[in-house]
């Protein structure tokens, strides 16, 4: 694993050891019960549920949106045999060929992220949140991780300028801080 990797695994789970540390220590030092530590339980599902959903978009990809191109087809196979290892693996190996992908656009991103800023203002379902969160963090880090930012851009009809991104990247940084920092609290 390289350095960037390991920056990218780090900005990944983080934010979900640190939030559901910071809310267990509030709730012992506040009598520890145990209805904190469902709730918090239900904030880990959703965030593994928001995580596992942006993969979500490869499988749509390579069954809906292409699937006469070699990978796919390939991943049909596998699927047709049962084999969702094998189908998995092509999936993460042929990775970078897929573009446009349905969920990894900033649209989608941001979207999300609004969904996920409305759940906690409302102190809604914390299962929702933790998959909104997830969602979100998870699609960050890979936004950060990508070196042609150009293509979370796909679904505008124009190309963003560099100042442009930072100022959306530092924008959505900020919100996704904010929506912590209101979980942790809570």
């Amino acid at each position: 694993m390289g350095k960037g990797n390991l920056a990218v695994w780090m900005w990944r789970l983080v934010p979900i050891a640190g939030l559901i540390g910071v809310r267990l220590v509030k709730h012992i030092a506040a009598d520890f019960l145990p209805m904190n530590l469902l709730a918090d339980g239900w904030l880990l599902v959703g965030w593994i549920l928001g995580w596992l959903l942006a993969d979500s978009d490869h499988w749509f990809y390579a069954l809906v949106c292409n699937p006469h191109e070699l990978s796919c087809q390939r991943v049909k196979g596998e699927l047709g045999k049962k084999d969702l290892k094998n189908a998995w693996a092509i999936l993460v190996e042929t990775a970078h060929e897929r573009t446009q992908l349905p969920i990894r656009n900033i649209l989608t991103a941001f979207v999300m992220t609004g969904v996920g800023v409305w759940l906690t203002m409302s102190y809604g379902s914390l299962i929702a949140v933790g998959l909104c969160l997830g969602f979100a963090v998870r699609l960050f880090s890979e936004v950060l991780a990508e070196p042609d930012y150009q293509k979370w851009y796909w679904v505008f009809s124009r190309k963003f300028a560099a100042s442009e991104h930072k100022g959306l990247m530092i924008g959505w940084g900020i919100v996704l801080i904010w929506q912590w920092l209101v979980l942790a609290r809570g």
